[in-house]
């Protein structure tokens, strides 16, 4: 069955809104690396940008540090560049920091997976700007993968094996998959042994390295791994894209300066938009505007999942088992 036909079986209120509980202080952040007024800016020719604020871009860790540098350097440069404004990349340690820092105001925008972005909205009210259009699309799937030469033909064969998770607040590398082998008749943590590996990458290279039977990844990391030695058991249906969530209490201006970079500038102008086709794969399509609302569907499968506890509870807690 459809984990979307699931979800229609439930009810379609949500949880009444509360505050989430949280270590007090701003979290604290890797930064990987500092703003550039000093770089050229993104079109030659143009003046610099002249600096009056120093903003925060927070990014999960999903992938190694280096690759993270790689991905996400590019967009950090080109809102410097755009807004006038001096930016960093901050790569938070786990999700729940990015949580923290997000409502603390340590970071001014996190790019955040679906279900991180419904807890941050839970615990600061926290709302969603633009959401990332990989390949021109709105959405995204999560895979289940296993090694090209495994024995494995379908989810249900995978009862008795090890499945590697990332985090625990991953949406395409947790949540889903954990529905998606509910409905294949296994239960995680009593059919199959579950394993978290923190990022995606750390997941499908376990793998790969004949340390867990299958993996859950979002699809642009399962296409990457496909050429090394992995292949797809299963794909999920579609998921509501990553949004760029703003820190509570962001001005209407600033929420104005993102969409413009973001959404309105790349529409006018063709050679910004050539410039994003020059990005990562993750980033080249561009953003989108977006609502909150965008997300019930996941909201719901969270509560399918996890209960109402699911947004509130510390990532220890919802474990397979937890």
């Amino acid at each position: 069955m459809s984990w979307w036909k699931s979800l229609r079986r439930l009810m379609h209120g949500t949880p009444e809104a509360h505050r989430g509980r949280g270590r007090p202080g701003a979290a604290l952040c890797l930064l990987l690396a500092v703003g550039v007024p000093w770089a050229r800016p993104a079109f030659s020719g143009q003046p610099r940008p002249a600096v009056a604020t120093v903003r925060h871009l927070g990014v999960v860790g999903f992938y190694n540090p280096r690759l993270m540098y790689v991905k996400y350097q590019e967009l950090v440069d080109y809102l410097t560049e755009s807004t006038g404004e001096r930016w960093e990349l901050a790569v938070t340690l786990d999700y729940e920091d990015t949580v923290r820092a997000l409502c603390s105001g340590g970071l001014d925008v996190a790019y955040l997976g679906p279900f991180t972005y419904l807890r941050v909205h839970r615990a600061c009210g926290a709302e969603p700007v633009v959401r990332l259009n990989t390949g021109g699309k709105p959405t995204y799937r999560s895979l289940v993968m296993v090694r090209r030469d495994s024995r494995y033909r379908a989810l249900s064969d995978l009862r008795g094996g090890v499945f590697a998770f990332g985090s625990p607040l991953s949406t395409s590398s947790h949540l889903v998959p954990r529905l998606m082998l509910r409905e294949a008749g296994l239960e995680p943590g009593k059919d199959i042994t579950c394993r978290y590996f923190g990022h995606h990458d750390r997941a499908a290279r376990a793998v790969v390295l004949g340390r867990a039977d299958a993996c859950g990844v979002r699809d642009i990391v399962g296409e990457r791994f496909a050429r090394r030695g992995l292949r797809v058991l299963a794909r999920s249906d579609p998921i509501p894209n990553f949004p760029l969530v703003v820190r509570p209490g962001a001005s209407a201006e600033f929420r104005r300066s993102l969409v413009e970079a973001l959404v309105q500038r790349p529409a006018r102008d063709p050679e910004v938009r050539e410039q994003m086709r020059g990005w990562d794969d993750e980033l080249a399509g561009g953003f989108a505007p977006v609502s909150a609302t965008d997300y019930g569907s996941v909201r719901r499968l969270v509560e399918l999942v996890f209960g109402r506890r699911g947004l509130v509870e510390p990532p220890e807690r919802l474990k397979c088992g937890g």
